[in-house]
């Protein structure tokens, strides 16, 4: 180890403002030393929910009126009146959009029903005309082709018996007109020859009308039924024609009357939207509290491209928090921690119980009404607010914190106990002038609770973490000289037989009262408390009071100040006393 050095001679043997303490073996824990401000652990966002006014803009709306920052208010008091003097134009235009529709909806409605009635007509008269041919035809089959065949097979009949007398009278006129017999004169026998030619016509016609009828190619028959079988399957292909175009314009006349209906409640959901809108333009307290006006973290290091102010006559932005009401009774302090300790510090762990995914499959396995709502958008923010208000149930703790000490600049007289709550994942940002510097925002909840507690409060946090040492040497913090920039390797005075000596110590862990110490202290040795009384003056201006570098860390093996470290050159520049002798052994 380095050697000692003999400060101001002999002289200094017994100098009554030296403090002395002995080095003894004990139990060190590791603590962490932070600063921070107070926070409410529960806040009760209060967001603009006022959706942009365009594609190419973030600005929902201007502030009209806001409450005063520090403001206490009851739930249902006013907090922001947001301009909505656009929204009530878009309201007026958009309630003509209305009506329009609606008008074109209704129309499109009974359109859609003239052509159902109009349907209904054409398919029953080509069912009737298809009915009728039907009718005809066999009509004609059974009775019109019957009938017309009885009446020439009559006629035929009487043809022929008209031809057998005619035949019978014409030979006995010609018997009775020969010469001789004279009973009938020449005329009347060629009379009777005259009629027996014409009944063999009659007969012959009758004949033939009936052929005329009966033949299967040419006959009256077959042509009658082909023209009739014909108008029959026209009409089947007429009542087809008339089911497709009926078919057709239900289809047409039906989507028409869809597509107008959907435009309608398209417009009509843009027309409650705005109304929606509008209401959001007034937000109300969501519970009692204190009004704290909502500062995000780059506008308190100046970045960012969008700085939120909160004041009369300014533009906010959709989902832009506005200011927070806090839950005064459970505090936190908002502290951030050096990446060399972020490692060591625990805060709680909590396992999901799955409550509210229990209550959504139980819903979803009840038939009926209300598992059809669980997909409907509705449903979807009644679980949110039924996630939110059992948020407690959706977790358990699995594990406390490290436990903490709090001191309040506003209660110096008070400590109070704590445990760390969270510890971020992601390093803070920080601000130009300690950009090299990664510290870890963590929230350490205050376990108790005292009136006058608000957020904003200065507050120092000592955490107690898992890393100690036991049966180590151990001297007091105040003993060591040095910072967290000379590394493990500090420096002490030893009481000697010569008076106070300089030595060099490694020290490992450390808390804001001790230190333990791994080489360069034997146990009994005395130690100088007080030894800043024996630098000169540009000694103690090289060690420096100054305050520490903002975010410092808490190393293991490097004394921890209460929250204000104490800046020191490098090893190589560390102060000597002056007049010190040259080193000599430890």
């Amino acid at each position: 180890m380095g050697g000692s050095v003999l400060l101001f001679g002999g002289g200094n043997k017994n100098r009554a403002d030296l403090i002395y303490h002995k080095v003894t073996h004990g139990k060190v824990q590791l603590t962490i030393v932070e600063r921070g401000a107070l926070e409410a652990a529960e806040n009760r966002d209060v967001v603009c929910r006022v959706k942009a006014r365009s594609a190419n803009s973030t600005v929902a709306t201007t502030i009209r009126w806001v409450v005063e920052d520090g403001t206490e208010v009851k739930r249902g008091d006013k907090l922001v009146d947001l301009d909505d003097s656009g929204l009530y134009e878009q309201l007026k235009t958009q309630k003509i959009v209305v009506d329009t529709k609606r008008s074109e909806w209704m129309q499109a409605e009974e359109q859609y029903k003239i052509v159902l009635s109009q349907n209904f007509s054409d398919l029953a008269k080509a069912k009737l005309d298809l009915a009728l041919t039907n009718i005809d035809l066999e009509k004609y089959e059974k009775g019109e082709y019957l009938s017309k065949k009885l009446e020439i097979e009559g006629k035929l009949e009487m043809a022929r018996s008209d031809l057998t007398m005619w035949e019978e009278r014409a030979a006995w006129s010609g018997r009775m007109s020969k010469p001789g017999r004279r009973y009938v004169t020449a005329a009347q026998a060629q009379s009777d020859a005259a009629r027996l030619t014409s009944a063999r016509l009659a007969e012959k016609n009758v004949v033939e009308e009936l052929r005329v009828l009966e033949d299967k190619k040419f006959g009256n028959k077959t042509r009658t039924i082909m023209d009739l079988q014909g108008k029959i399957d026209e009409a089947k292909r007429a009542l087809d024609r008339v089911k497709t175009q009926a078919e057709a314009k239900k289809v047409t006349a039906n989507v028409d009357r869809l597509s107008k209906k959907s435009v309608f409640d398209q417009e009509t959901v843009r027309y409650e939207d705005i109304e929606k809108e509008i209401r959001k333009c007034l937000i109300l307290a969501p519970q009692d509290g204190l009004v704290v006006f909502f500062v995000p973290e780059q506008s308190r290091f100046g970045s960012g491209s969008q700085q939120s102010i909160v004041a009369q006559g300014e533009p906010v932005r959709e989902g832009q928090k506005l200011m927070r009401i806090p839950d005064l009774s459970k505090m936190i302090v908002n502290t951030r921690v050096h990446e060399a300790m972020v490692s060591r510090v625990k805060g709680e762990v909590w396992l999901k119980t799955g409550f509210t995914e229990s209550v959504q499959a139980g819903l979803l396995m009840v038939p009926g009404p209300t598992s059809r709502l669980v997909n409907q958008p509705t449903f979807h923010s009644i679980r949110e607010r039924f996630a939110e208000t059992h948020r407690k149930l959706d977790q358990r703790l699995e594990r406390t914190g490290q436990k903490a000490r709090i001191r309040i600049d506003s209660f110096p007289s008070h400590a109070f106990t704590g445990h760390v709550k969270t510890v971020a994942t992601v390093a803070s940002q920080q601000d130009w002038l300690s950009a090299d510097v990664k510290v870890y925002q963590t929230n350490v909840e205050i376990d108790e609770s005292l009136p006058g507690l608000k957020p904003g409060m200065s507050a120092e946090v000592t955490i107690y973490t898992d890393s100690h040492t036991e049966n180590a040497l151990i001297v007091p913090l105040q003993a060591i000289l040095g910072t967290v920039a000379d590394g493990s390797i500090r420096k002490c005075f030893v009481k000697t037989p010569r008076g106070p000596v300089e030595r060099d110590v490694v020290v490992g862990l450390s808390n804001d009262k001790e230190a333990e110490v791994k080489e360069g202290l034997k146990e009994g040795e005395e130690v100088v408390l007080n030894p800043r009384v024996l630098l000169s003056e540009a000694d103690k201006a090289r060690l420096g009071d100054g305050p520490k570098k903002k975010g410092g860390p808490s190393k293991e093996g490097a004394p921890e100040g209460k929250g204000k470290g104490k800046g020191a050159p490098p090893k190589d520049k560390a102060p000597k006393a002056p007049g010190s002798p040259p080193p000599a052994g430890a």
